[in-house]
């Protein structure tokens, strides 16, 4: 007869117990049965009194559908793990160890429900796998082929890295388009409030009098109502494209021409093409670095470029390299028109040279600097011209209110 195995599974606990020092004490703790729970109280030098398992009640249960983890506290995850791993702690104390250090909720039950796959003998990549909003592909990738290689504190400590260098990146992004991005929502704002509130107060004036009103005004009443006899087909029209445009992005090929689409966008194609390249070179410089196999480490480093089309010329490098070719050769052939000459070039003579790691960390870094500046440049050139749009926005909306109090001001004086 076979033996079925015993699924065991971390719960909650609250305790009451006696010290010493301290007299009575009360806590919770995490622990797989009543009686490793016991012997957990027994070891922090308490004599147990009472021990009771924290049923989930629905109050306590927490909606995760905008709930997300901070980047920041994945990489103080990781570098943790990566610490202890290091040090010879075992994985699913390691994992628990972590698990107490954090404070963000969504990745604490992510952590403990890790922990119970990893105890019941699951691999940390497959555990991870499950949680695709706290540990995405390349990160469960990375994972994997650090535990297949068996240097997983390794690798682990060389994605803390690469998570630190792409959050420096992303929010030095966010900053420059900060500004441009607050003053054309204040622009909106103000003008549906002008329209919406500011100008029917005004309309039934204009109405009653007999003077001709101007262009700028015609224009804002004739949009005041459009919005007041049609909103809600407006609003019906552009859920509708946002629902179809997202189903288009759920499809292997729409997400491909999309991605294709954004890498012809004038500018900001440009800032997309070299995202990816920082991307796969950052991610196979850690695989590398850590011992991981080239063949390994190419596969999962083109799976992370962020681009589906960049990511399909990618995979042909792998089966290329597959068959023999060098890697520099292979990138070549198929990503002429996505990997600047001077990259190609780069990552050829790191190859001949036996230092592929040192030469990708290079181009990396490169590349990061080339996206900063190109932002930089970006915002410092958007700015300027959305301050003169908004001027004339709020000058036109002026014009459109004020014009006809002028011309019926000057109509009473003259009658």
């Amino acid at each position: 007869m076979a033996l079925e195995k015993k699924i065991e599974k971390y719960n909650s606990f609250s305790y009451i117990a006696t010290n010493p020092t301290a007299g009575v004490v009360r806590g919770e703790l995490r622990a797989i049965g009543q009686d490793n729970a016991l012997l957990q109280i027994e070891r922090m030098g308490l004599e147990p009194i009472s021990v009771t398992e924290k049923k989930e009640s629905i109050l306590d249960m927490q909606i995760s559908i905008f709930e997300k983890i901070p980047p920041a506290d994945i990489y103080n995850f990781t570098r943790q793990l990566s610490v202890m791993l290091k040090a010879g702690v075992p994985l699913v104390d390691a994992l628990d160890s972590v698990h107490s250090e954090n404070t963000n909720p969504m990745l604490k039950r992510t952590i403990d429900s890790v922990i119970d796959d990893v105890s019941n003998g699951m691999s940390l990549s497959k555990a991870m796998n499950k949680h695709p909003k706290a540990f995405n592909n390349m990160f469960v990738n990375i994972v994997k082929a650090g535990e297949s290689a068996g240097v997983l504190d390794k690798v682990l400590f060389q994605l803390a890295d690469f998570i630190a260098s792409d959050l420096k990146l992303r929010m030095g992004i966010t900053q420059a388009i900060r500004y441009p991005s607050i003053v054309v929502g204040i622009t909106i704002l103000v003008g549906v409030f002008a329209v919406t509130y500011i100008l029917p107060r005004f309309s039934t004036l204009f109405s009653s009098s007999k003077i001709a009103l101007p262009l700028p005004t015609r224009i804002l009443l004739g949009i005041n109502q459009f919005v007041n006899e049609y909103w809600m087909g407006v609003v019906f029209f552009v859920v509708l494209l946002a629902i179809v445009f997202w189903r288009i992005l759920q499809t292997k090929i729409g997400l491909y021409q999309w991605h294709k689409l954004v890498l012809g966008l004038p500018i900001f194609g440009i800032i997309a093409q070299k995202l990816a390249i920082s991307r796969f070179c950052h991610v196979l410089e850690t695989l590398d670095r850590t011992g991981v196999p080239i063949l390994e480490a190419l596969e999962i480093a083109g799976k992370t470029a962020g681009n589906t089309f960049i990511e399909d010329r990618l995979s042909k490098v792998h089966s290329d390299v597959q068959m023999g070719k060098k890697i520099a050769i292979s990138i070549s052939s198929h990503t002429l028109d996505v990997f600047p000459a001077h990259v190609l070039k780069m990552i050829q003579v790191g190859e001949e040279a036996g230092a592929m790691d040192d030469m990708l960390a290079e181009i990396g870094s490169m590349t990061d600097a080339e996206v900063q500046d190109r932002v930089l440049k970006l915002t410092a050139t958007l700015e300027p011209v959305i301050t003169v749009v908004m001027g004339v926005f709020i000058l036109g909306l002026a014009l459109a209110i004020f014009m006809p109090i002028w011309d019926m001001y000057e109509a009473l004086a003259k009658g």
